[in-house]
């Protein structure tokens, strides 16, 4: 018969591999991932990866396996298959997999199968129970017909469009083919490779420095997709006008990797942006800025006219203002921006704030992370394209 591997959600089997051709889905998973314990259907327990699909989602989406994904995908004529395309958009799949508890699916198969019947009967029953559009006949429907252009991952991302999913485990199993001699076990690892991974250069080194820390501490479950410059010798990217020759670098070597310009909520930073944004940046190059808050529409300042509560959106809001500042923090307003026609402003004691928070071990209960949270929701919204 024969060893396997492969990729399961819950009860259902999502993709197979036999002997020598080792299903491989380390980017799915860390390293907490790994245990060892009973998965549906096999009768010892064994090790392998498993993740709660919820968790999955977003590691799929830096992937690249998005919904737009999984429509092209849809969309595109399957070359291995033998059977013709469901007369079905995309739109109406989905509207299908919205209401599929894959939890309900048994995986039996019928002793004596129909010609082109080779679905789980029970998995017949649960499709047609879900209300179709009214000119198709659903008597023929099954999951595995729904799911057939699918690859593996975006037939993960569909599914978890239905939140009764969502905790179910997404488990990779492949204690067979090690134990049947297929592989060796140091080749079953997790983490992603590099051209998954996403370089995220800032205007200086506290801006990398309290990014990697908020990503470690707020998004553990994605934040080995983000790399920093190395800051071992020195920050060679300090200040907007060295950023935007790099970005010009980067540009001309057509560099492959994933790489996002993360710029200060600022006059400066946001001038900068737009210089670089004129560069025709290749789709693998991404800008954004700090996203704007509510907060910040008033807050304390001082200037030559004296202190004033004013909006710092877009004109001193430094990755410093993120972090839980006290009452009494103040942003200057120092040189004028031209091009913008609004003064530069900088948060006043703002290495203080830096050094507090990366003093700070693990999750704290009383330190208030909700801007933080803001601004690794905009920088993740930007890398897969969620915000353009």
């Amino acid at each position: 018969m024969g060893s396997y591997s492969g990729l399961m959600l819950g009860p259902l089997t999502v993709t197979e591999s036999k002997n020598e051709f080792v299903s491989n889905h380390s980017e799915l998973f860390i390293g907490e991932d790994l245990v060892v314990s009973k998965i549906h259907g096999h009768t010892t327990p064994e090790e392998h990866y498993e993740r709660p699909l919820r968790l999955v989602v977003k590691r799929l989406e830096l992937m690249g396996f998005t919904l737009a994904r999984a429509r092209e995908e849809y969309n595109r004529p399957n070359p291995y298959s033998f059977v013709d395309p469901l007369p079905l958009s995309f739109d109406q799949v989905m509207e299908i997999l919205r209401a599929v508890n894959v939890a309900d699916i048994r995986n039996e198969y019928p002793e004596c199968p129909r010609d082109g019947e080779m679905i789980p009967l029970d998995v017949q029953r649960l499709i047609r129970t879900v209300r179709p559009p009214d000119r198709f006949e659903a008597s023929h429907w099954d999951l595995l017909a729904l799911l057939e252009n699918f690859g593996p991952e975006s037939t993960l991302r569909v599914l978890a469009e239905n939140p009764a999913n969502l905790e179910l485990p997404v488990v990779w199993f492949f204690n067979d083919v090690v134990q049947g001699g297929w592989t060796e076990r140091a080749n079953i690892q997790h983490g992603i490779t590099e051209h998954a991974e996403y370089l995220l250069v800032t205007e200086g080194s506290s801006d990398a420095k309290i990014l990697r820390r908020a990503f470690d501490v707020l998004r553990p479950d994605i934040s080995d997709f983000f790399r920093f410059v190395d800051m071992a010798d020195g920050y060679p990217f300090s200040g907007t006008g060295n950023l935007l020759n790099f970005a010009k670098g980067l540009v001309s070597i057509r560099i492959q990797n994933n790489v996002v310009f993360v710029f200060d909520n600022d006059a400066e930073g946001i001038a900068c942006m737009n210089k670089c944004k004129a560069l025709s940046l290749p789709r693998n190059m991404k800008m954004m800025k700090l996203p704007d808050i509510e907060e910040f529409r008033r807050f304390q300042t001082v200037g030559p006219q004296g202190e004033h509560m004013a909006d710092i959106n877009g004109r001193g809001a430094s990755i410093e203002c993120y972090l839980d500042l006290p009452p009494e923090a103040i942003v200057r307003w120092s040189s004028y921006n031209d091009t913008l026609q609004v003064y530069q402003g900088a948060l006043m004691g703002k290495d203080r704030f830096k050094r507090d928070f990366l003093e700070i071990e693990g999750l704290q209960d009383d330190y208030d992370y909700g801007k933080l949270r803001c601004v690794l929701d905009e920088i993740v919204a930007v890398c897969t394209g969620e915000k353009p």
